[in-house]
This record gives structure tokens, C-alpha cells and sequence, in this order.
């Protein structure tokens, strides 16, 4: 059974978490990293699964976007430079097209996990706050400061009563940042608060002090009550959060606790998992580790990107590398070997014998309805098709080659998926592919071009001449072998000169192909600068 089922199941047997309401939730600080990606898909799957059940689900997704900006993105410092503990709703967007900088970054990630299928309907922290939704559990949180401190102390050992905390920030009046205030008196319909000029080290507060009703979008709880206090006003009762919130004494914990024991809520499902890594390395948005997220929808279709995040089983740490590595296409072979998991009718409403999980891994991946696939469809391999595009063979070759392996030719719903497969191994070789996949010019004439015969570099010489007329791959395929044989030069020895040259290689893609992509300028410059071996 696939974990997602796995999970509804639980949800379903136990009773306890009825309305099923899914929620998830992320800060707009910074562009998203691919791991941003998993939690969306994994409530997702969870949603979908509860659907699949037969039951009523809701799905939403909370932009924190009432959060204080610590720090900006590396781009974007030095124009957003002072706007350090502001709220992440007014900081001037780097982009006209938006009002605000985290509606510019939440709309970015709204676009990669749309692309994956997400479904949800979308909040804004903000919005609730200023709607005066939040007010309840704000005068319920500073009622019970200590024990909201008692719990942070049980659960995680921190001590808040020591400092005089208080379960709220404002925002300052004078200098509107969030970040730098603190609260330190509650009479029941106000706070007190001063604006400390040393209390984060990211930001300057002003000095400014008064009182203000903590009401209506004035200010916001702390993350971790923060947390509670949205499940209780939106209604969530399942949402899960990565291993590094959900390890004992963690953010979870405490949200729970202050769940239930402060503002009278029943603890969410909880659904802790694993993280998704990036080359063996934990990836942060803030560091700039890791592949963003709208860059993975430049180098995956969308149902395959889902899959990327559904095959893996949330209690286990996932890996992937695409720099260099087989990385992708083994992804696509999984993938595939899902699709002929379901082809085969191997899901559990059946009976039949296979691989369930796995075919219910492919149903849980499509971004809308599953494709109709005919019995008999041929689904081309991806590896295969970069394997002839590295060669240099032209899409029609490829085409070609698919339907001589197929034994028939190729259907419509087949193109579409070939010509997508196409489109992505091209991102592959580009930028992805291990060296032995990747042509690329070297940034100097290789040293191996010193054992080139005279007849060879006298053939690389005429080569030149060859780029007087405009060109193809194919029309300089073909002129480049009449040339040797013009030459009384060997194919073999003639193409080896140009691989040497350009690639530090005795072989390669077809070398009409691999020139014509280098362009005239550089393939003249390069044979030009051969002399300087001498």
C-alpha cells in the first residue's frame, strides 16, 4: 500500500480528525528551493488519497506572509537594504508587477507547485490577522502567557519567563518594523511595548515605546504559537512538517500542546517527514543551497517532477543530484516502470498480481486526469533518446529510431510524449549529463592537438573554407567527409582531428552537428589558434 493510503487510512480508522481539513504552510522569504516542493505534494497525495476513500477533504495552503524579513536573498540586498525586521507583506517588491515582496516570492512558488498538481486554496497569514480572525486567540495567548512559557519550558526547555516575555510582537508605529518590538505588559485591552534598538542582531529598532490594542493586523503571535493559533482559526485538522519541526521537543510539540491546552483545539494529525536532499546536502533557501524550485520545472515534465516526490516514502530520506549524474534518466526509468506497473492493472481494487504500490505511485503522480493510454502504447526511453541526441542525430533520427524499436509507427499520444522527452534530454545534455554525454568546446586548444599529423591539420585548415556558404549540421556533415576523401585523408582520421581539437576527444557526436552548434566565429578562432602549438 502506498503511504499516502497508508496515511488516510489512519486518519479514517482513528475518528479523531473529522472535518478532514489538509493544510500546509511556508514563509515568502526567498525563492524556494525543490524541497519547498515536497510538503505541498506530500499533502497533496494525503488529500487525494482521503478522495480516493470517499471522503470529504479540504486542501489549503497558508502563505506566512505576516512574518518579519531577517534576510533577503543575495540578488536582492542591496536593494531591499533596510528593510531588515519589517513585515514580509511591506517590503517593496524588486518586482513593479506586485505590491509587495512576499506576494512577488509567494506567486513564484505558486507557479512550480501549481506545476506539480497542487490543488489547494491559498490564505494569507496577513489577510487573517488584518480581518480581525486572529483576535480571539491573541487575547487567549496573552491571558495565558505563563502557561504558554510553562509549555515552551516543559516541552523544550526554554526558559521565557526569565526575560518577561510575552506571546506577541507589535508592529511599530514609528518605524514600522516587527522584529525589533517587544511587549512586555498585557492590561486586558492593550499591550506595552517598546521598539529595542539591540534585540535581533539582523535589525535596528528605533526606541520608540507606547501602547496600542494588539487587535486587528497590530501585530503577530510568535512562530510556534503562531502555528497553533492557525489550525484553530482556519479548522486544519491534519498538517504535516519536515523531521526538523517534528523532532521531539520541537516546534511541533509545543504548537500541539499550545493547541490544546491554550486555545481548547484538538491536536492536528500529525505527519512528520523525512527531508528531500540535494547531492547528499540539506538544502536552505536563505544559503542558496540546492536547486530552486522553479528551475526543476525547466528540467522535468510535470508528472514526472510529481513522481520525484511521491515515489519516496515520507519516513525515509530522499536524494537527488541531477549535476552530472544518471540522475534523471534513472527517473524517468522509474517512472515509466511505474506507468507498466498500472498498465498491467496491478492496483489493489482488482486483485490482480504486480506491483501495487507502484502503479498506485503512477496515479498519485499525473497532474490531471491519467493520460489514455491504449493497450500496446509505446512510451520512448528517455535515456535512449539522449543517448542519439549526444550522437548528434536530428529529431527526425530520433523519431526514426523509436519507431524501428517500437516495430510500428508512432501515434499521436505517442509524439506528444516523444517530443516532450526530447525537449527535457536536450536540458539534460546541456546542463546535467556526465562529461561522457557532454560535448563542450575546451577553453583552450587541448595539448593532445600537438601529436595531430601534418595531413590532419592541413584538412582542419580546409575546414574553415567550408563556412564561407551558409551551413546545416547536415549539409556540413556531408562536405566534411568529401573533404577527406578530396584530401586522400582516412573519414576515421579526419573527424578524429576535429574531435581532438574541439573536445579533447577521439570521438564524438556527428561532427557536422557539433560544429555547426559551436557556430562559425568559434570553429574559425579555434583552428586559427592551432599554430600557437607549434
Amino acid at each position: 500500500m502506498h503511504w499516502a493510503d497508508k496515511v488516510a487510512q489512519d486518519i479514517i480508522a482513528s475518528n479523531k480528525f473529522k472535518p478532514y481539513w489538509v493544510d500546509d504552510m511556508k514563509t515568502p522569504s526567498g525563492f524556494a528551493h525543490i524541497g519547498s516542493m515536497l510538503g505541498p505534494v506530500i499533502h497533496s497525495a494525503v488529500y487525494r488519497a482521503l478522495k480516493d476513500a470517499q471522503v470529504d477533504a479540504t486542501l489549503t495552503y497558508v502563505f506566512n506572509d505576516f512574518d518579519t524579513a531577517d534576510e533577503f536573498p543575495a540578488q536582492f540586498k542591496e536593494l531591499l537594504t533596510g528593510n531588515e525586521g519589517k513585515v514580509l507583506k511591506m517590503v517593496p517588491s524588486p518586482d513593479p508587477a506586485y505590491e509587495n515582496f512576499a506576494d512577488y516570492i509567494a506567486d513564484d512558488l505558486k507557479k512550480s507547485i501549481e506545476y506539480l498538481g497542487f490543488e489547494a486554496r491559498y490564505i494569507s497569514s496577513w489577510e487573517l490577522y488584518h480581518q480581525g480572525k486572529f483576535d480571539e486567540v491573541i487575547k487567549m495567548a496573552l491571558d495565558n502567557a505563563e502557561k504558554i512559557q510553562d509549555i515552551y519550558e516543559r516541552i523544550s526547555g526554554s526558559k521565557k519567563k526569565e526575560s518577561g516575555w510575552l506571546p506577541f510582537q507589535v508592529i511599530c508605529p514609528n518605524c514600522g518594523k516587527l522584529g525589533t518590538t517587544k511587549v512586555f505588559a498585557w492590561d486586558g485591552k492593550e499591550v506595552s511595548y517598546k521598539c529595542e534598538e539591540n534585540l535581533v542582531t539582523w535589525a535596528k529598532g528605533c526606541g520608540h515605546e507606547g501602547k496600542m490594542s494588539p487587535f486587528g493586523g497590530a501585530g503577530k503571535l510568535p512562530w510556534k504559537v503562531d502555528w497553533a493559533a492557525h489550525w484553530k482559526v482556519i479548522g486544519v485538522t491534519i498538517e504535516g512538517a519536515g523531521k526538523d519541526h517534528a523532532s521531539a521537543g520541537g516546534s511541533y510539540d509545543i504548537a500541539m500542546a499550545i493547541c490544546k491546552e491554550v486555545f481548547g483545539y484538538p491536536e492536528p494529525y500529525k505527519l512528520p517527514y523525512e527531508f528531500l536532499l540535494i547531492g547528499g546536502h540539506k538544502m536552505s533557501s536563505s544559503k542558496g543551497v540546492g536547486l530552486k524550485a522553479h528551475d526543476l520545472v525547466q528540467i522535468l515534465p510535470a508528472s514526472v517532477a510529481r513522481f520525484l516526490f511521491i515515489n519516496n516514502d515520507i519516513k525515509s530520506q530522499g536524494n537527488f543530484d541531477p549535476n552530472g549524474t544518471m540522475a534523471i534518466p534513472d527517473l524517468f526509468d522509474k517512472y515509466d516502470e511505474a506507468w507498466e506497473a498500472y498498465d498491467k492493472q496491478s492496483l489493489p481494487s482488482n486483485g490482480k498480481n504486480g506491483d501495487e504500490k507502484l502503479g498506485r505511485t503512477y496515479v498519485l503522480s499525473q497532474i490531471k486526469e491519467i493520460p489514455g493510454k491504449e493497450k500496446g502504447f509505446f512510451a520512448p526511453r528517455f535515456r535512449d533518446i539522449a543517448n542519439y541526441l549526444s550522437q548528434g542525430l536530428s529529431e527526425k533520427e530520433v523519431l526514426e529510431k523509436m519507431e524501428k524499436t517500437k516495430g510500428g509507427k508512432i501515434d499521436e499520444s505517442e509524439m506528444e510524449i516523444l517530443e516532450e522527452r526530447i525537449k527535457y534530454a536536450k536540458v539534460w545534455l546541456q546542463d546535467y549529463a556526465p562529461n561522457e554525454y557532454r560535448f563542450e568546446m575546451t577553453e583552450e586548444v587541448p595539448e593532445a592537438a600537438k601529436k595531430l599529423s601534418d595531413e590532419q591539420k592541413k584538412y582542419l585548415t580546409a575546414v574553415v573554407k567550408l563556412f564561407d556558404n551558409e551551413v546545416t549540421a547536415d549539409s556540413l556533415q556531408i562536405d566534411l567527409y568529401e573533404l577527406s576523401k578530396q584530401m586522400g585523408l582516412a573519414p576515421k582520421d579526419a573527424f578524429s582531428a576535429i574531435y581532438t581539437v574541439f573536445i579533447d576527444k577521439t570521438h564524438g557526436p556527428r561532427a557536422g552537428m557539433l560544429l555547426t552548434n559551436f557556430g562559425k566565429e568559434k570553429v574559425v578562432e579555434r583552428i586559427s589558434n592551432l599554430s600557437k602549438l607549434d
